[in-house]
């Protein structure tokens, strides 16, 4: 091969060797603008989750506040209705805590 045919050779793998340089340069630039996006996507998800979280405890807490509320009532009106029932039965948990306490 002479030094002509060398010439073009050399400055075409020097064109194509900037050419990837800039598609690689402009793919870093990309992928960090995507990694930043995915972060800030992660983040919006992180928080509504939280809020999700915090706001499902709070119905939780609010159902078992009524539920709760509920039972203590129906406790109630069963103990006023049936007062000597109520006396009775505390009667015999009385006496099989203190007999099985002996033992």
């Amino acid at each position: 091969m002479s030094q002509n045919s060398k010439k073009p050779l050399n400055d075409t793998i020097a064109s194509d060797y900037e050419a990837v340089s800039k598609q690689l340069a402009a793919l870093r630039e990309d992928m960090a603008k995507l990694a930043e996006t995915v972060s800030e996507i992660a983040g919006r998800r992180r928080s509504n989750m939280a809020e999700d979280i915090v706001e499902g405890f709070e119905e939780a807490r609010l159902y078992v506040e009524r539920s709760g509320k509920s039972a203590e009532e129906r406790l109630e009106g069963s103990i006023s209705s049936n007062p000597l029932l109520a006396v009775g039965l505390a009667l015999m948990a009385g006496f099989m805590i203190g007999a099985s306490s002996r033992r």
